[in-house]
């Protein structure tokens, strides 16, 4: 006659605090997001209202001036308008950033509190699709500069020399890589972060032992 018994194997009980950590993490964040669309939504509005769209109301025209004097007004003149049309398209690309920022605070503060009660699948998918949103909204983001030449503005004192030519083919590869760099970098390590807390998170399974005879039971005939 045999004898066997199981034995479950129970393991230590996840910590909590793996996806309430989180959740604060997810809270800082979104705070910042609603930041960056304040930012995004008042920055225009000041500088509508703060910067004179005629350089006429910072330097009147000298009507009586010297035709070097007339000569440079007028350059300064179109310094100011072209400076004006790079203010406007950059404050599209604020808005732009404001609207992808609001996007990212939904989801942020709507997985804090199904993270903190630990509700970890859906948190975790809500975390997952974040850094999607913050992913394609960075790619976005470099491709509108990119294609608007707004990463070198071509207003600057020196255009159309040989000296601001050679400047922006070294800068403008530059600043994009460093963009790119950043988004690629952030985000492996919000997928990081996820990652872990997916891992230590995980619910534990219990496992049962293999029967185990009794060597003291006499053999069956």
């Amino acid at each position: 006659m045999n004898s066997a018994f199981e034995s479950p194997y129970v393991p230590e009980e996840v910590s909590p605090w793996w996806l309430k950590g989180l959740a604060i993490f997810m809270a800082l964040i979104s705070i910042f997001m609603l930041l960056s669309v304040a930012s995004g939504v008042l920055t225009p509005m000041f500088v509508d209202r703060l910067m004179p769209e005629d350089f006429e109301e910072i330097e009147p025209y000298p009507e009586d001036g010297t035709d070097e004097e007339k000569a440079e007004w007028t350059e300064n003149d179109e310094f100011w308008d072209d400076m004006l049309e790079y203010m406007d398209e950059m404050m599209g690309l604020l808005k732009f950033q404001a609207f992808h920022s609001g996007i990212l605070a939904i989801i942020g503060l709507f997985s804090v509190p199904v993270l903190w009660r630990g509700d970890r699948d859906l948190g975790i998918k809500l975390v997952g699709a974040w850094i999607g949103v913050n992913l394609l909204g960075g790619m976005g983001l470099m491709w509108m500069l990119s294609r608007s030449g707004l990463l070198v503005p071509e207003f600057t004192t020196g255009r159309d020399t040989d000296e601001w030519e050679a400047s922006v083919e070294l800068m403008e590869p530059f600043y994009l890589l460093m963009g790119w760099g950043q988004i690629i970098v952030c985000n492996i390590c919000f997928v990081g972060i996820l990652g872990l807390v997916a891992s230590k998170s995980k619910p534990p399974t219990r496992l049962m032992s293999a029967p185990i005879a009794d060597d003291t039971a006499p053999p069956q005939s």
